[in-house]
């Protein structure tokens, strides 16, 4: 069995490319350069060129592969990108294919939209699929901020008083790895949403790392004029906001990210991490 990953040098692309590996699984590890896929490269990891945006240049690596691990950049064309993927990869003869979509009720917002593209499309290929849906990523929401949370001892957003189940992203690959390493049937059309242990503010995010790290972490409330123009200052594109930044904090104040699943631990078999759990464990970064 070999498994294809899309976005290897990505945050969920590189860890589940890991975990595979370290089962010693043969990995066929996706980038757009020929530098990074040769880095890519060792043990049961080969290291392949493909352009999302040229789907024919999949063509030699689904060929190779048994299954794919499908995970996209947040563009407006991730819906198209994709669904040319899952149209190559069925015309490949893949057995499963597993895409990372998320567990964050985005409402039919234009990123929502973008997903059930793909995922209708998923439906109609023929070929057993399943969804890995985390919930409010921990990772992506600290590490993001890691300046101000060093330098300031602060945490800066638009989320108001609204819940997440935040979860790692190391346990949510770690869901990813072991789905494609079973019976293709097992979880085919299961939708599988990975939290963490409770749904919690940002400012109780803000004192679980106050806790971790014994050292006063503040979280700054803004509205999203305020933070689009922080963000503006740092150096992100203003067209990328929105679907980067503004519509997941939208719906984490307005009440959508509050779900807590035991999916994590129905299939690994222990409770999954919580922010102050990753804190500690990354303690050495954050300081």
């Amino acid at each position: 069995m070999s498994v294809l990953v899309t976005g290897a040098t990505g945050m969920f692309g590189g860890l589940i490319t890991e975990k595979l590996s370290q089962a010693g699984v043969p990995v066929l590890a996706m980038s757009r350069s020929e530098s990074r896929a040769a880095g890519l490269t060792g043990g049961s990891v080969t290291g392949v060129v493909a352009d999302m945006d040229k789907p024919e240049t999949f063509k030699s690596a689904l060929e190779q592969a048994d299954r794919i691990f499908l995970v996209s950049p947040m563009h407006p064309d991730l819906g198209a990108r994709e669904c040319a993927i899952i149209e190559q990869a069925t015309k490949a003869g893949v057995h499963q294919i597993v895409k990372l979509y998320g567990s964050v009720d985005h409402d039919g917002d234009p990123l929502d939209r973008q997903h059930r593209m793909s995922i209708d499309a998923l439906k109609d290929c023929g070929v057993p699929w399943c969804l890995v849906s985390p919930q409010t990523v921990t990772d992506s929401h600290i590490l993001a901020q890691l300046e101000t949370i060093r330098s300031e001892r602060r945490l800066y957003a638009c989320a108001g008083e609204g819940r997440m189940g935040m979860v790692t992203a190391d346990n949510c690959a770690e869901v990813g790895a072991f789905v494609l390493q079973e019976a293709a049937e097992r979880f085919a059309g299961r939708d599988l949403q990975i939290t963490g242990p409770e749904a919690i503010t940002y400012a109780q995010m803000a004192q679980q790392l106050t806790s971790a790290l014994g050292v006063t972490i503040e979280y700054i409330d803004m509205t999203e004029e305020e933070l689009t123009q922080a963000v503006v200052e740092a150096g992100m594109p203003e067209e990328d906001i929105e679907l980067q930044i503004l519509c997941h904090f939208r719906q984490i104040r307005n009440g959508k990210a509050e779900l807590v699943t035991d999916t994590y631990q129905e299939i690994i078999g222990r409770s999954a991490a919580s922010v102050h759990d990753w804190a500690c464990a990354n303690q050495g970064i954050l300081e």
